[in-house]
């Protein structure tokens, strides 16, 4: 008989042994941070140098010192902040980006502020914002004449360079996502500093001396910041008056509808014939088409409209409704109209707008004043119930 021997040592499969990943580091969290907040739409500008955003802590000293701003190609090194100093800035306590762009309108053709006048209104603001380290510990600060290459001297024939005015270019078709951006903070300075006057400044005749609402950059960037930003991002630092905190300063910079409700392309266009502009054959079309381009990017994206508390009325309301019936948010999920003093009039348009399944097809929750009386709530929320949308009531206070 034969004999069949089998080895009684039996081969186990080869264990596989856990992969140990590196732990992030802290600027890896902070960077995944950064880009949650949509960071990432600002990088490629700030990668190239076409712009360089301004450091807050730099702006306030250098006002307080009785400087003057320079422009950007003049300015030290220590006056900006890096990428990374942004990215270290981002907090995750804090629902915005350590961005901040100002808009405002120059004071003579060849330097916007000459002596300094808007730069210690500007740096009072930031040190308000500033004053709560734990939320904002650094501030970068987007200001046209030091973060955009600039003519270094016009009048004596010194202009940008070849490679400079190509970077120029590329910074001009990024305002609309700088200002437009959901998480940036603008700061609208819409008003003119005491004592600017064509004498004093010793402007020339012919100009541009048009007040901040009727300068064709001003209401562009305005508008930027109309759009998707929650109301304590876009601020009107014509109000300002003694805040010498954040809290204070958004509540005085928002105050008796501290901003307009976002507008369609068409409607801006039409606005847009009525402003002046230093050089408007160019400068028209440019803004033109680059607020429609902000205006679809960020309400394509959108899923809460918080314009909460700006002191709208009916106009507004109305405003407000044409662009959610247009279907130019189809993300949205969440209004929020608290702290406005629409009446059953301004409700209808909404009401009109919210009827639109496929302009708005997975929006939950409409949040509107609780001040507001029944009656005038009625048809708002008979188009609420017939698409099963929550019309949430918020007691808010008004100013």
């Amino acid at each position: 008989m034969g004999c069949f021997c089998f080895s009684s040592r039996v081969e186990a499969p080869a264990e596989e042994l856990p992969v140990e990943l590196d732990a992030p580091t802290p600027y890896e969290r902070k960077l995944k941070l950064w880009r949650k907040h949509g960071g990432g739409d600002l990088e490629p500008v700030l990668a190239s140098g076409a712009v360089a955003v301004l450091d807050a802590q730099w702006v306030i000293s250098h006002a307080e010192a009785g400087g003057v701003l320079n422009h950007r190609q003049a300015l030290p090194k220590e006056a900006f902040l890096s990428f990374a100093d942004l990215v270290e800035a981002t907090n995750e306590y804090a629902d915005w980006l350590p961005v901040a762009a100002l808009s405002y309108p120059w004071l003579t053709k060849d330097h916007p502020d000459p002596r300094g006048a808007n730069l210690a209104r500007v740096a009072r603001a930031l040190k308000a914002l500033l004053s709560r380290p734990d939320l904002i510990p650094r501030l970068g600060v987007f200001w046209d004449f030091g973060s955009l290459h600039q003519h270094p001297d016009p009048p004596n024939g010194v202009l940008r360079t070849e490679e400079q005015n190509a970077l120029f270019k590329q910074g001009l078709g990024s305002l609309g996502t700088l200002y437009s951006h959901e998480y940036t903070t603008v700061l609208r300075l819409t008003s003119f500093p005491d004592g600017y006057s064509r004498e004093a400044y010793n402007l020339p005749e012919g100009a541009n001396v048009a007040a901040y609402p009727d300068r064709g950059w001003c209401c562009t960037e305005n508008a930027w910041a109309s759009l998707t930003k929650a109301s304590g991002l876009s601020l009107n630092l014509g109000l300002m008056r003694h805040a010498g905190s954040r809290r204070a300063l958004i509540e005085e910079c928002t105050q008796g509808g501290g901003r307009r409700p976002p507008m369609l392309p068409s409607v801006f266009a039409a606005e847009l014939e009525s402003k002046s502009f230093t050089n408007g054959k160019d400068d028209k079309p440019l803004v033109s088409r680059l607020y429609e381009g902000a205006f679809k990017e960020q309400f394509a994206k959108v899923t809460k409209l918080d314009y909460s508390c700006l002191g709208w009325g009916d106009e507004e309301a109305a405003q407000l409704a044409g662009v959610i019936a247009s279907g130019a948010a189809p993300q949205l999920e969440t209004l929020a109209l608290e702290g406005n003093l629409v009446s059953g009039a301004g409700l209808d348009t909404l009401a009109a707008a919210v009827c639109r399944k496929r302009a708005t097809p997975r929006l939950k929750t409409i949040r509107v004043d609780a001040s507001i009386p029944r009656s005038s709530r009625l048809t708002l929320r008979a188009a609420c119930k017939e698409r099963g949308i929550e019309l949430r009531l918020v007691s808010a206070q008004l100013e």
